[in-house]
């Protein structure tokens, strides 16, 4: 199988981008990069839109003929892309589990199965799909992809695109609903509202990015470094034009990034381009792109903590931008230990055990 390196590499970046996103001290007090973080950096939620995107392209490059031949089953598949995310999932949620079973009690036991099940997307209420360790939630949509990938792998395009297109309506029918109705807002006060859940966390909204991942790789192959540039600078203009111009969260949370990711991944999934190109020859980039699910699963019980520290020390014991300097700095290093140290040799061991088990 062949390795999609330039888009390896691009994960880190994605993940980089919703580690951006939440070091919010850089938005609300004065410093160099406050109006970048008020932006760009606000807008790295869209870095899930492009995980899931990338999910959906690299499963159809991966398994697609694999399933449609027969060469591999459908719980054979399941169970392999399980054993991809659920030890890494359990090694961070576990010891926050029992911190907050100590802080909260047994009352919390219900939320901790949930979560440590893959299930909590599918409660629609934030003190579900956020409990345990926040970013989770996404692996929860992951798991429902998972499973719903090898019905979808089989289905012709024009069947796979329109439901793509039935999603695409009913999600837009949902945006519509909740502005119309004055229930557009994503959050009261600091709490996330059902619009929120319905537009950015509901597994069955979100399978459309998945879905149109798996049709931008069945398309055909159009690349070079004038595309690449041009996907790139669209997608980073848009990240800070939505705020600027006032756009809604509403629509920022799924739709108004969609035909950009779908077009930045298509555009650098074909690579021939100098960025491609350059993306895929810097070892220590892929290495970190490898390394982007244990960042997005580490950083942001280390931003926490980094808060809880500051709070002790006192807000103006090391100045924000360093102090994001420094979480950023952590986080990569604690991502990469954790790929090489823990997710790498937990797969070797596991992927030859789960594939003599399915063959017999």
């Amino acid at each position: 199988m062949v390795r999609l390196d330039q888009l390896t590499a691009l994960r880190f970046f994605a993940a980089l981008a919703v580690l951006a996103s939440h070091l919010w001290p850089l938005a609300e007090y004065p410093n160099a990069l406050q109006p970048l973080a008020r932006t760009l950096f606000h807008e790295g939620y869209a870095g899930v839109s492009f995980f899931f995107m990338l999910s959906g392209y690299i499963l159809a490059h991966t398994y697609q003929a694999r399933l449609a031949e027969g060469r591999i089953g459908g719980w054979h598949y399941f169970t392999l892309r399980l054993a991809r995310v659920l030890p890494l999932h359990w090694l961070v949620g576990v010891p926050l589990a029992v911190l907050a079973l100590v802080q909260e009690g047994a009352g919390v036991w219900p939320k901790v199965a949930v979560n440590l099940s893959l299930l909590q997307a599918w409660v629609p209420r934030s003190g579900w799909y956020f409990t345990i360790n926040e970013p989770s939630w996404s692996l929860s949509d992951e798991a429902f992809f998972y499973a719903c990938f090898a019905g979808l792998a089989l289905m012709p395009l024009r069947r796979l695109g329109l439901l793509a297109a039935g999603l695409l309506a009913l999600n837009l029918g949902v945006v519509v609903w909740r502005v119309a109705s004055g229930q557009g807002a994503i959050l009261a006060g600091d709490e996330p509202t059902l619009t929120h859940w319905l537009t950015y966390i509901s597994p069955v909204s979100r399978l459309l990015d998945f879905i149109v991942g798996m049709l931008v790789y069945r398309l055909p192959r159009r690349g070079g470094t004038g595309a690449e540039a041009a996907a790139l600078a669209l997608l980073l203009c848009a990240m800070v034009a939505y705020p600027l111009l006032g756009l809604p969260d509403v629509w920022r949370m799924q739709l108004a990034y969609l035909p950009l990711m779908a077009l930045f991944i298509w555009i650098f999934g074909a690579g021939g381009g100098a960025m491609s190109g350059w993306l895929a020859r810097q070892g220590w980039l892929i290495l970190l792109g490898d390394a982007s699910f244990a960042l997005y699963l580490v950083h942001l019980p280390v931003v926490h903590g980094a808060l809880a520290v500051q709070d002790w020390l006192g807000d103006d014991a090391l100045p924000w931008l360093p102090w994001a300097g420094l979480v950023s700095l952590t986080v990569v290093a604690l991502s990469v230990a954790v790929y090489r140290w823990v997710e790498v040799p937990v797969l070797r061991w596991m992927r030859p055990r789960i594939d003599g088990w399915f063959r017999g």
